[in-house]
């Protein structure tokens, strides 16, 4: 199998980022997704609110600028690491230049992302069992975090003016948001293609889909966007033929094994590496939205891409 350098480190690093991730402990009962007694003892976003509300409602005649953001992930450790990788972090900016208010609305795994990605292996009566972390949140908050956008802190970070929206827009948009944290409850880190840009089989749910659906709300209800206007993301890919939906008790076993190579945080690098190279002879599972489905790779297998991302109403 061969796997790009670079993906392997970015994908090593985001698991072991999540330090709460693949604990294995000891548990006496089963393990819904998302426990929240289990799971709030892992990282989570103590910066956003457990419930998503929408901002407070402003006058239909204020002026509002609109930003697509764009940050290193993990700077407080790495710094522009990720972002010279093509790993970010991406929200949508509103400045208020009426009342001087600034707002921001970005779409995270509440458990961080290692957990959104991988699950925690647990003892359940003395048996192996897998616990996942992997709730997603809409993240709301009535302020612009200037130094973590601020390309003159994080040389990779940016700020991409998008247009300007009246008040009414912007409230829409604030009712809509809460909508769609409410029809994207879980986080999914992975874009399952045939090939890159060809079939689709399943689509992520990460910040990068929730700017997406952001602009295309925004144009829904009216926004137009300059088409020159350059936007990219990142997609987070593995190329396989159509997944195959499976039963988690019947396949419990290989599901674990494949699971547990994602234990990073004990290993020395060197041993980081054998564990990858021993998922060649494992079978290979997704998790998406409370099934297991089997996947059968392609070449190049999984990759990282930092790619354009059509704005609505600017397609050919």
């Amino acid at each position: 199998m061969k796997i790009s350098n670079r993906f392997i480190i970015y994908l090593i690093l985001i698991i072991c980022c999540s330090t709460g991730c693949l604990l294995v402990e000891s548990r006496d009962q089963s393990l819904p997704d998302n426990d929240p007694v289990l799971c709030q003892q892992r990282i989570q976003r103590e910066d956003c609110p457990v419930s998503p509300a929408p901002f407070e409602p402003v006058d239909d005649t204020n002026v509002i600028q609109v930003y697509y953001l764009q940050a290193p992930i993990f700077e407080g450790m790495f710094g522009n690491f990720f972002g010279k990788l093509g790993g970010y972090h991406s929200a949508v900016g509103f400045y208020d230049l009426t009342t001087g208010l600034n707002y921001t609305a970005e779409y995270d795994a509440f458990y961080e992302v290692g957990n959104g990605t991988v699950p925690n292996i647990v003892y359940v009566n003395g048996t192996k069992d897998i616990l996942w972390c992997n709730s997603g949140i809409v993240c709301a908050v009535p302020f612009v975090n200037a130094t973590y956008w601020d390309p003159a802190v994080y040389s990779t970070a940016s700020k991409t003016y998008m247009a300007t929206i009246d008040g009414a827009t912007f409230n829409k948009y604030s009712q809509w948001m809460v909508t769609y944290n409410n029809s994207n409850p879980i986080y999914q880190t992975w874009d399952v293609w045939n090939n890159y840009n060809q079939e689709l089989y399943i689509q992520s749910s990460t910040c990068d889909d929730f700017a997406d659906a952001s602009f295309a709300f925004l144009n829904s209800v009216g926004v137009q966007y300059n088409c020159s206007t350059i936007v990219k993301r990142d997609y987070v890919n593995i190329y396989s033929q159509k997944p195959v939906l499976v039963d988690y008790d019947v396949h419990k076993l290989d599901i674990i094994s494949f699971y547990e190579v994602f234990d990073f945080r004990t290993h020395s690098f060197l041993e980081v590496l054998k564990k990858l190279v021993s998922m060649i002879g494992l079978k290979k599972y997704l998790y998406i939205q409370g099934e297991y489905y089997l996947l059968e790779l392609n070449f190049p297998f999984i990759g990282l891409k930092y790619d354009f991302a059509p704005l609505p109403g600017c397609y050919n």
